[in-house]
């Protein structure tokens, strides 16, 4: 919640624009403040039920493993980035996500790992033409 708050109060401070024509805060704001009204309905949710021990997964020890296997792996993948390009440096972190994760199998990690890093290259460097880094084969 108080990342989306902090994220809310840096977009007031850019122009908003207006609906035909959305400003640089615009995006921020937004996802900024669905942060804050999801962070709140899962504290209510969560006070209203009380804390119940077969719903607490963040008890278990994998729970852990897998959170700190998360931020390694992006911590990872920001400086591949720039180096290997798009493609080269997402389609890993999808498999390890989609694998460790995820726990699903080898195939469907790989296949979906591919897909959906080849879906997002379409979707922002060719239909939205966004810039990403060059890499190592030019894409």
């Amino acid at each position: 919640m108080l990342c989306g708050i902090l994220i809310v109060v840096g977009a007031l401070g850019l122009p908003l624009g207006e609906p035909q024509n959305p400003g640089p805060g615009f995006l921020p704001l937004s996802v900024g403040g669905l942060m804050v009204l999801l962070a709140f309905v899962l504290l209510w949710r969560s006070l209203r039920k009380g804390e119940d021990s077969k719903t607490n997964r963040a008890a278990k020890p994998e729970s852990l493993q897998k959170l700190v296997g998360t931020f390694l792996a992006i911590l990872l993948y920001v400086p591949a980035f720039p180096r290997l390009g798009f493609i080269a440096a997402t389609i890993p972190l999808m498999i390890f996500l989609f694998k460790y994760i995820g726990g699903i199998g080898w195939k469907l990690s790989l296949g979906g790992g591919i897909l959906i890093s080849l879906s997002l290259y379409f979707i922002f460097k060719v239909w939205l033409q966004v810039q990403f880094p060059i890499g190592l084969w030019g894409i």
